[in-house]
């Protein structure tokens, strides 16, 4: 067991010693986005790895998930997160015997773990998973938006300062986070997201069958999996599948999300609604049963980090449709893996057309993009947190006795 000792008292872990390591995140079941589900993945990997982890949220339900602790917090407007000033009382007593403080989000939790770590002395590494820079661009008014983007650079740059170790799931964001903080770049490094790429080898049962939307056995299926929210770039593709549907193509799209720009997408999709297939949110435990039914993986984005979306379709052999875009590099020779097309709805309708006419070398993109999944396996990707927090967690101890 780790031997534990409380405020300002040193804090030593032997090397053959598990670790407590606290997960600080706004986004965590039942919230659903790539956040959640990544650090779900990590929890419970670590756990399966030995480690003694525990995530820390703020929500308005209590989770059914073995060491996570939920503060109740006051609803932020619609959106599905919460804020609270501090942790609740049981809360605080287990994330008084942490090693290490591992943040995950440069807002409301994070204040909350910056106060306590820096009041325990405890290391603290901090994870940001979204370009958050896009995002405002996307999603704010322009009078509303530099004040978002000077509050969201203090947050990060405040976070980054308090952090003996800055990651990001890919280099694009990296390289966005180094332009904020250059002084602070020999702190940061690149920790890709993993999923357990076991649960996509073989097809459930009960997976879903094109018969059951109406599909022809000839057509070809792309699918998207993700939020229906502006920054997705999701109008562009709904444009362009339209476009390819009127030229000749056999296709159908399937989309899994839900969200508010659905309407608006359903209204530009009305020309080729009878091939457009809206399902709704779908847990991510269940996406086994929707993945391969996909023939293309289909994802306009330009705003994502490292998305798991991307890694579980290559894990079930799908090529992807993409726009270019800086994150796509994160796949090693993703070229032989799908098609990356303009950001533009006749380029994209073209790629779709190519798709639908190519049914042999959409198979050979579909194997290369399983090899590719293989870099992403959430053991190994357990493994590299493990050292990391291993490496914190020694060098902590060693300056403290110094």
């Amino acid at each position: 067991m780790l031997s534990l000792f409380q405020t300002h008292k040193r804090h030593f872990v032997a090397a053959d010693q598990k670790l407590r390591i606290g997960l600080f995140t706004d986004s965590f079941p039942p919230i659903i986005n790539g956040v959640s589900v990544v650090l779900s993945h990590l929890h419970a990997e670590l756990l399966a790895q030995g480690q003694d982890a525990h995530v820390f949220t703020f929500s308005s339900r209590e989770s059914a998930q073995p060491n996570v602790w939920v503060t109740y917090g006051v609803p932020l407007g619609n959106s599905p997160f919460h804020a609270a000033l501090m942790l609740d009382r049981p809360s605080t007593r287990v994330a008084r015997t942490l090693s290490v403080f591992h943040i995950h989000d440069p807002l409301n939790i994070a204040g909350v773990a910056l106060r306590m770590a820096k009041h325990l002395r405890r290391p603290v590494i901090f994870t940001n998973h979204t370009r958050h820079d896009i995002y405002i661009e996307e999603r704010w008014s322009s009078v509303l938006r530099p004040m978002a983007k000077l509050y969201v650079e203090a947050q990060m740059t405040n976070m980054m300062r308090a952090s003996a170790i800055i990651t990001a799931p890919s280099h694009s964001t990296l390289r966005w986070m180094q332009q904020l903080a250059p002084e602070l770049a020999h702190r940061m490094r690149v920790v890709h997201n993993g999923i357990p790429l076991q649960r996509f080898d073989q097809p459930p049962r009960d997976a879903l069958r094109r018969e059951q939307l109406g599909i022809s056995p000839k057509a070809t299926i792309f699918g998207y999996v993700g939020r229906i929210a502006p920054e997705k770039n999701l109008e562009v593709f709904a444009e362009a599948f339209v476009r390819a549907v009127q030229q000749g193509a056999d296709a159908h799209w399937i989309v899994i999300g839900d969200g508010g720009m659905r309407t608006t997408l359903e209204a530009i999709a009305a020309g080729a609604a009878e091939r457009v297939h809206f399902l709704g949110r779908v847990q991510n435990e269940a996406l086994p049963r929707y993945l391969p039914l996909f023939d293309v993986f289909s994802t306009p984005s330009i705003s994502e980090a490292s998305p798991i979306s991307v890694i579980e379709a290559m894990a079930c052999r799908k090529p992807f449709l993409g726009v270019r875009a800086e994150w796509w590099e994160e796949y090693p020779n993703y070229q032989q893996a799908g098609r990356l097309a303009k950001n533009d709805p006749a380029d994209l309708a073209a790629a779709i057309l190519w798709f639908c006419q190519n049914p042999e070398a959409r198979r050979a993109m579909g194997d290369c993009a399983y090899q590719i999944s293989r870099h992403f396996d959430i053991r190994s990707i357990a493994a590299q947190w493990i050292a990391i927090y291993s490496e914190l967690v020694e060098q902590h101890a060693l300056t403290q006795a110094s």
